[in-house]
This record gives structure tokens, sequence and C-alpha cells, in this order.
């Protein structure tokens, strides 16, 4: 797989002004909710650390910022970096990860816990539901989740519209109308236990274009 990912725990994360650029620092200095500013300060590091690497430079010529609609977006030396990359964070652990031959990724990551049935049966259409164990259904989760950012959507669509089952994944709705106007990419779901008593998948979207 050509996926690289980088782990960044949010305790011993570096001060800010060591790792980003003065518009960063800006932006930064905006969020004043601690928890917030300890994830996005996490997730730059972690994704900046990832493309420092993959083009030879240091964090500060990579800049992550976003754009008029809130995305992110990302240049290294001024110029647009346009590869596939996701962010992800939960319970004080943030990821970052990057593709240079995918068209479109995303990641997500999940404590493991036991959670209300209400939660299950609104999040998740019936046809998915083949285990109700915890671990299978913070699997799930991840898959679904990681499905919608890899859309771009986040959850502006019914969870029902994107069904993950047995690592295939389905596309119904307002979820179809976006997976077309993105060229039908395949998507392959990677699910794994990335840390102790969380899950974690990533879903990569190929089409054929970039190879």
């Amino acid at each position: 797989m050509s996926v690289q990912i980088e782990v960044v725990d949010l305790k011993t994360l570096p001060p800010s002004r060591e790792v980003l650029t003065a518009k960063e620092q800006l932006y930064y200095e905006t969020l004043r909710v601690p928890k917030r500013r300890s994830e996005w300060l996490g997730g730059r590091v972690a994704l900046k650390k990832l493309i420092a690497k993959a083009e030879k430079v240091n964090l500060k010529q990579v800049e992550v910022l976003p754009n008029l609609e809130g995305k992110p977006t990302i240049t290294v030396n001024g110029n647009s970096w346009e590869y596939a990359f996701s962010i992800t964070h939960s319970h004080g652990v943030a990821v970052a990860a990057i593709d240079l031959q995918a068209d479109f990724i995303g990641i997500d990551l999940e404590k493991i816990e036991h959670r209300i049935d209400a939660w299950k049966t609104g999040f998740f259409h019936q046809d998915e539901l083949t285990d109700d164990g915890d671990d299978f259904l913070t699997a799930l989760w991840t898959q679904k989740e990681a499905v919608v950012k890899l859309l771009g959507t986040g959850l502006s669509v019914n969870s029902f519209d994107v069904r993950c089952i047995n690592g295939q994944v389905q596309f119904y709705g307002a979820a179809l109308e976006v997976y077309n106007k993105l060229s039908r990419p395949q998507i392959t779901l990677t699910t794994s236990s990335l840390l102790p008593g969380f899950m974690f998948t990533i879903a990569v979207g190929k089409t054929g274009t970039r190879f």
C-alpha cells in the first residue's frame, strides 16, 4: 500500500511557533477552545511531517490553511500540493495520512467503547449489522467516517446512504450522486487496531488517472 501515516500524541506537541508558518500561527491563535487548538495543531504537525519528508523540505516550508469553504489546502514553498491527504483525531491522538498514488483518501480513528443501542440503530443500516460486538461496531463506524471523508461530504449525507458491508462500500441517494461526480473511484478499505484500544480505517479511492 502506498499510504503513509503519521501518529502524534497531543500531550507531547511542540510549541506552535516551532512548526507553524506565520499565517498558520495567526489562524491557530483564533482557536479559543483548548481542545480544538490541540487537535488542530496535532493534525497539522502530523500532516506537515509527512509532506516534509515526501518533499524533502522542513516543516515551515509546508503550509496548511483552510480555504473559503473551510477545507484544508496545502502549499509547499508557495506551490500548491495536490495529492490525497486526510486527518483525524480521537482521545488525545492525531493521525494524518497521504497517498501520492491515489485520487482520494479518508481516514478515521475511534476509541473502542460500548455505545447505546440508539446509536447503533440510528447510524447503521440494518444490512451493515452483521455483528454487534464493540470492536465490530467501532470498526464499522471508522469505515463509514473514512468513506465520507474520502467523498468530501463529512456528515452532510445521511449515514444510511453510505453502507460498508463486509469491507465493500455501497452508495445511495446523495452519497451516490457525489460518488458519481468523483468519477466512481475504486474504493479500498483497510481497518486495523492502529493503537491499543482504537480502531482505524483508511479508505483509498483510485480512478486510474494518476497511473
